[in-house]
Order: C-alpha cells, then sequence, then structure tokens
C-alpha cells in the first residue's frame, strides 16, 4: 500500500469580501425597519409584491389611455356630425343660386336681361 504524505498548501486564500446587498434585500430590510414586523419579509415574497405592483400601475395607465382614446373617438364623431350637417346646408344653398331664376334675378339687378327670341341658325350656301 501507498504511504500517506503530507500535502503542501499554498499561501492561505484572502478572505472575499462580503457581498453586497441588492436592491430587494435593502428594501426588506428597510420595510422590516420601519414597521416594526420583527422577522424580515422573505425577499422572494417582497420581488411578488413588487411585480404585483408594477403590474397595477400598468393597469391603471391602460385604462386612462383606453378612457382618452374613447373622449377623442367621441370628439371626432361629433365634429364629423358638424361637418355634415354644414356640407348639407352649404350645398342646398348653392343648388338654390344656381337655379336659372335666381341667376336672373341677380342679373336684372345689374342691368342684363334673359333672352325670349330663340337663336337664329344661319346657312352657308356653296
Amino acid at each position: 500500500m501507498a504511504t500517506n504524505t503530507f500535502r503542501h498548501r499554498s499561501a492561505p486564500a484572502v478572505p472575499k469580501a462580503p457581498k453586497k446587498a441588492g436592491l430587494f434585500e435593502r428594501i426588506n430590510t428597510w420595510i422590516s425597519n420601519r414597521f416594526n414586523l420583527g422577522d424580515s419579509l422573505p425577499t422572494e415574497t417582497l420581488k411578488r409584491i413588487v411585480w404585483l405592483g408594477i403590474l397595477c400601475i400598468f393597469y391603471i395607465y391602460m385604462q386612462h389611455s383606453y378612457e382618452a382614446f374613447i373622449k377623442k373617438i367621441e370628439k371626432s364623431r361629433s365634429d364629423m356630425e358638424e361637418k355634415r350637417a354644414e356640407y348639407i346646408s352649404q350645398k342646398s344653398r348653392y343648388m338654390f343660386a344656381s337655379k336659372q331664376s335666381e341667376i336672373a334675378k341677380k342679373l336684372t339687378d345689374k342691368g342684363l336681361e334673359e333672352n325670349i327670341t330663340p337663336p337664329n341658325k344661319i346657312v352657308v350656301k356653296e
């Protein structure tokens, strides 16, 4: 059998600096100290609470965005109805003003009269 030998070790390893506490650990200790919870909350629970908070804020944002969009649609619809009514009234005024009797009335004020006699046909003989 082989004999036991002494293993030579290198210089002792330098101890590593303690790991810095992460964001959730800091928040966890702050909440525990602030509200005197005694035992600190598990970090996983705190992560879930923060995630739910973010989801709630996103949901509220989407609701506000949706309501603003609906208001914009209603405003556009009312503007469109207003412009449609204005178009119809303008078109009816134009159709009325373009009648031959209305044009004749306007031109008699300026001194022009409607021609009553029909035009003569000119025939050229070759």
